[in-house]
């Protein structure tokens, strides 16, 4: 069952049961059919179409109208009077910048079904390409705007950011992707690869016929860009439609996947060379076919793969679409089970996405999303993979799974400025690590939010600014935190509490934000010397790492029962974050639970009210192998 039809039956539900529940989202709309095009409605219907290509596609369905003050939903159906105007909505519902009109029909779709007593008319809005948007309606002023799709509404955007989009236009006019492939001529096309496409552009609804020969296609070959207007084939429609892409474009239609296993018999490599659609299909049949696949208690044991699905087809739909492709090197893609994917790419970031402040006394390596593609075009053509309500995974939706628990925090790692890695790992952001630390401070916690416990979002939210801070320390590059991965509100509230704060390198446009900076205090040196003395400078770094944990609980924890299990959890995952061997992890925990009788015995720590603490009336120079 598809969205719009789990959105049908529930709105029929609805009406037929007196039942009200607001369903409209940012890529669904409920509109009453307009009397006429002068009608209010009709404009409130070009605005949303205009808001839906400009973001990322979705659904209106013209007929029923929610009344929002009165909380309930009144069906008044859709008639073929309107007919007429919604055909108009193809050609002159948008406009380019200089009020050009711009015909949509290839990313709109109407659909009549009888609904309840009656009928609805249902739109389907596709998102556009980078090289068209934005389009502008007009609107019950007459005049030209803008609109982009934020939450439940449409709303104007803002002129710098049109401004931004136009001269990206200009920029990718004479994009890399469209450069000709020397010693290539249309005969160099396949006729059954281009007919292998157009039938995928065909799934959702048929805007283009099959092509009998390679003659017959030149008009839509130019269209799409896969020749010039000298008929040569272009870097694009090799990669689409090339008989032979690696005789013309060497290793830039090559990806090379690498299962990095720890035992020398179960490693894999495969070399693809083909054409970008069907490059697409292999890598993923790799890493799929070689992920970890875990099976959970609900619904009668559901398969969860160790990456979601979506995640990885996208990731290599990205790679693809955004390597340089005037570098003749391949993609390289290398597959470590239960701890990362690693996609290697020739190319690099443009400076203004990124920041970088390591001279910082809190350095900061932070990528600003960008969800303009370097090849726009290609980014186009490999759209067909979701063609509809398709909302491609960029660097803000990669985060958004990251806060949601289905990997852990991604980052990219910089080889040079045209070699560069993005690291997915396995796992999940809320881990065994930030649970202790959120549990080692939680008394410090609760005093900042005076009583208030942590939201999931909140928990998440830190978690990932931990970990950033974590990973820029170690050259690595995470993924700055925007308002597109809809935890806004548990930053506020964090802000609020003061458990964050804005780096000093934050502008408005892109703040940036850390965690107090207590949280990150693991070296309480001075504080041990002053109580122990010589005696804790002499103890080796087990028992001084066991010493510090035990005294940052008692400091800043409300937890009451501290036990050697539990610091031995924490070293453990503080030194290998994840216990991927139970033997090792077992062995670990008991070479700590001797560490920790020891102090035990030596007096350096006791038992007081249920729970060891640091013992302050330690007699000094005592020798813990007495």
């Amino acid at each position: 069952m598809t969205r719009a039809e789990k959105i049908i039956q529930k709105l029929e539900y609805y009406i037929a049961n007196n039942i009200y529940e607001s369903i409209e989202t940012e890529i669904f709309e409920l509109k009453n059919q307009p009397a006429n095009q002068k009608d209010k409605e009709y404009v409130s219907i070009k605005e949303t179409i205009c808001s839906f290509l400009n973001a990322n596609g979705g659904i209106i369905i013209i007929g029923i109208k929610e009344d929002k003050k009165n909380k309930k939903y009144i069906f008044n159906g859709y008639n073929s009077n309107f007919e007429e105007s919604i055909k108009i909505l193809e050609t002159a519902a948008v406009y380019d910048i200089n009020a050009k009109p711009i015909n949509i029909s290839e990313y709109i779709k109407f659909e009549i079904r009888d609904f309840l007593n009656g009928r609805i008319l249902i739109v389907f809005v596709e998102r556009l390409p980078h090289d068209i948007k934005f389009v502008f309606t007009y609107n019950k002023e007459r005049e030209l705007v803008a609109y982009e799709r934020k939450m439940e509404g449409d709303h104007p955007i803002d002129k710098n950011k049109i401004e931004a989009q136009e001269e990206y236009k200009i920029e990718i006019k004479y994009t890399k992707e469209l450069l000709p492939v020397t010693n290539t001529n249309i005969n160099n096309l396949s006729v059954d690869k281009l007919n292998d496409y157009i039938y995928l552009i065909n799934i959702k609804k048929k805007i283009e016929s099959p092509k009998a020969d390679i003659e017959s296609a030149k008009s839509f070959l130019l269209r799409k860009s896969f020749i010039t207007k000298d008929y040569e084939p272009t870097i694009l429609g090799m990669l689409v439609c090339g008989e032979y892409p690696e005789d013309f474009l060497g290793t830039r239609c090559e990806v090379d996947c690498f299962l990095n296993n720890p035992i020398k018999i179960a490693q894999s490599k495969q070399v693809y060379k083909d054409n970008v659609l069907q490059l697409m299909d292999l890598c993923f049949n790799f890493i799929y076919s070689h992920i970890q696949i875990s099976i959970t208690a609900k619904d009668g044991g559901t398969a969860i793969p160790e990456y979601p699905d979506d995640l990885i087809r996208e990731c290599i739909n990205n790679s693809l679409a955004h390597r340089d492709y005037t570098i003749d090197r391949f993609i390289n893609i290398d597959l470590v089970p239960q701890k990362h994917i690693e996609i290697r790419n020739p190319g690099g970031f443009k400076k203004q996405l990124l920041i970088e402040k390591t001279d910082h006394e809190i350095p900061l390596r932070r990528i600003i999303p960008n969800q303009k593609p370097v090849n726009p075009k290609l980014a186009d053509v490999l759209k067909v993979f979701n063609k509809y309500e398709g909302k491609g995974i960029g660097m803000a939706t990669l985060v958004n799974e990251c806060l949601n628990d289905k990997i852990d925090i991604p980052y990219y790692k910089f080889r040079d400025e045209n070699d560069i890695s993005l690291v997915i790992q396995s796992g999940k952001l809320l881990d065994d690590t930030i649970e202790n630390l959120l549990s080692s401070f939680s008394g410090f916690i609760e005093n900042l939010t005076q009583g208030e416990e942590l939201t999931n979002a909140q928990k998440h939210i830190i978690a990932y600014l931990y970990k950033s801070e974590k990973e820029n320390e170690n050259y690595r590059y995470t993924i700055l935190l925007t308002p597109d991965n809809n935890h806004f509100d548990a930053i506020k509230s964090l802000e609020k509490y003061g458990l964050i704060y804005k780096h000093s390198e934050s502008t408005s446009i892109h703040p940036i934000f850390i965690l107090h900076r207590e949280l990150f205090k693991e070296n309480f040196n001075s504080e041990l010397i002053e109580i122990f003395g010589n005696s804790y400078l002499a103890l080796s770094n087990d028992y001084k790492e066991c010493i510090k944990i035990i005294f940052k609980i008692d400091k800043y924890s409300k937890q009451k029962a501290v036990s050697a299990s539990l610091i031995g959890n924490i070293m453990y995952l503080t030194q290998h974050q994840k216990i991927l061997d139970v033997r090792t992890f077992d062995n670990f925990k008991r070479k700590i639970r001797t560490v920790f009788n020891k102090l035990e015995q030596a007096k350096f720590i006791i038992k007081a009210n249920k729970r060891y603490v640091i013992n302050k009336k330690y007699v000094k120079n005592n020798d813990l192998f007495n």
